[in-house]
């Protein structure tokens, strides 16, 4: 099995748990939770990733840092994948299972650029406009590109809305230099 599939699988998995126990928020927040306190700490990713160190210590650690206050499902899948030696791949596990539960949900996943990062406000009136156009729920996918100078681009449902000055910008000298020279004859 590849990594890629192996990702896919620990994910799937996981959902299919998650949705079983009707606690598919609460386990993708604890995989998510765990995947920050990893990457966060240099100690525990290097304990984990440590060959010398038995399974036995790693998942009392595990359970030791994340019993009680994460979903025993995530912390299940976690402690399986560091095992199997896919410890690395735990943020890609969060991200596809987020992927598949946003799928099985019937969420559009809309992916914004904008020039700075936007706020609450913003993005709520965006989520719900864009999820009234659609008829669907919306999960904004957000990213931040100065070369887009100001305004916004949106990639949702195979369309692509640009509405970023620097198209714009691209657009009138597209314009301008299509254009027949005027003047003195």
């Amino acid at each position: 099995m590849t990594t890629s599939e192996g990702i896919g699988t620990y994910a799937r998995v996981l959902f299919e748990l998650a949705n079983v126990a009707d606690a598919v928020d609460a386990v993708g927040a604890g995989l998510q939770t765990i995947v920050e306190t990893v990457v966060g700490s240099v100690e525990l990713r290097d304990a984990l990733a440590d060959e010398s160190i038995t399974p036995e210590k790693k998942r009392e650690i595990m359970r030791e840092i994340f019993a009680g206050s994460v979903a025993p499902e995530a912390v299940a899948i976690a402690m399986l994948a560091i095992e199997r030696g896919l410890g690395g791949s735990l943020g890609a596990i969060s991200a596809r299972f987020g992927e598949i539960a946003e799928a099985e949900r019937g969420i559009v996943v809309a992916e914004v650029t904008t020039a700075i990062p936007l706020n609450d406000a913003l993005r709520a009136s965006l989520t719900e406009k864009l999820a009234a156009a659609l008829g669907r729920p919306v999960s904004l996918r957000e990213r931040v590109d100065e070369a887009i100078l100001g305004g916004i681009r949106i990639n949702v449902a195979g369309r692509v809305l640009d509405g970023s000055l620097s198209s714009q910008l691209d657009a009138m000298r597209a314009t301008l230099s299509n254009a027949s020279q005027g003047g003195e004859a």
